[in-house]
């Protein structure tokens, strides 16, 4: 059997370069210097027998025809020898091996912490890596094999993925105090009328609320935009508008101090949360992440029921 050119090591220097879109970026993820990431490149360039990259002082590193064919390829190879380094640690009962995952920005407040220290810290030897982003963006990266999983919506996600509900949704209105329906138990979203309207400024939220809230009889006033959720939060508290929120904070106050008032509609079919993946790339370290978050879910849904929820 003729003997590998190339080693898992400079697939993985491969797809850092890749990714961090430079050779000092992708040294100092991978925590060698830029001269033995730029020999690697070199060395597994050879070993293929093709210029897998361009390297320009102005753009960085580009990805030729044949990079980004291999690239696929080497995402595909470090996964399956993640996997096999996997099945060796069952028999000590160890989770190891790499975990990279997108997570939709608007939710990271709420999972990301809970991830950190109920998965990563008691499984050090796994090598988890989480990117915020647009939660449609990261699972077409994901597709392209560059995550195990997406944290997003349910209303978030693209063709060809999978999921997992973690935590349904509870769509509410937010409304200051002084607002003439801050005292109702629920709300029909046309009571809102030309009432300004504050949005949570992101595409995956343009794409699906907006469509939702016109399906209900209403076209939203948009005077306000943000893609901060905190910032929609304090824009709200300040008494400029009034919003539709999924998330929702244990405290019902905005960063600078000021009271907001959430609403439940009557009308509006809020979206779950879920870890959006690939079946077949649904490794068993991933497998304890989606039981963990789901039993996260749940304890939060019995310890605060949908009348007094607060969202994670």
């Amino acid at each position: 059997m003729e003997p590998f050119r190339f080693t898992l090591r400079q697939l993985q220097h491969f797809i850092a370069a890749a990714e961090a879109g430079t050779v000092t970026a992708a040294a100092a993820d991978a925590s060698i210097s830029q001269a033995a990431m730029s020999q690697s490149l070199s060395e597994l360039e050879r070993a293929v027998g093709q210029q897998l990259m361009v390297r320009t002082r102005s753009q960085g590193i580009q990805l030729t025809s044949a990079g980004r064919r291999f690239l696929s390829n080497a995402r595909d190879m470090v996964g399956r020898a993640a996997d096999v380094q996997q099945e060796m640690a069952d028999r000590s009962g160890r989770l190891i091996g790499p975990l990279d995952l997108g997570c939709y920005t608007a939710v990271a407040p709420f999972w990301v912490p809970f991830i950190a220290q109920r998965f990563i810290q008691p499984h050090p030897d796994v090598s988890v890596r989480i990117v915020e982003g647009d939660g449609k963006e990261l699972q077409q990266e994901m597709l392209d094999g560059r995550f195990d999983a997406v944290i997003t919506h349910t209303a978030h996600l693209v063709e060809g993925v999978d999921h997992d509900v973690i935590r349904r949704g509870r769509g509410y209105a937010l409304v200051p105090p002084s607002h003439r329906l801050a005292s109702r138990e629920t709300v029909a979203v046309a009571e809102f009328g030309d009432d300004p309207f504050v949005l949570l400024d992101v595409p995956a939220v343009r794409e699906t609320q907006i469509p939702k809230l016109r399906a209900a009889g209403l076209e939203p006033n948009i005077q306000w935009r943000s893609s901060s959720f905190e910032a929609v939060r304090g824009l709200v508290g300040r008494g400029l508008g009034w919003s539709v929120l999924v998330q929702r904070p244990p405290v019902d106050v905005s960063y600078d101090g000021l009271p907001v008032v959430p609403v439940p509609l009557s009308d509006f079919e809020p979206s779950d949360i879920c870890l959006a993946h690939v079946r077949e790339r649904r490794s068993r370290r991933l497998q304890e992440l989606i039981d963990l978050c789901r039993a996260e879910g749940a304890r939060l849904d019995e310890e605060y029921p949908p009348s007094r929820a607060p969202e994670g």
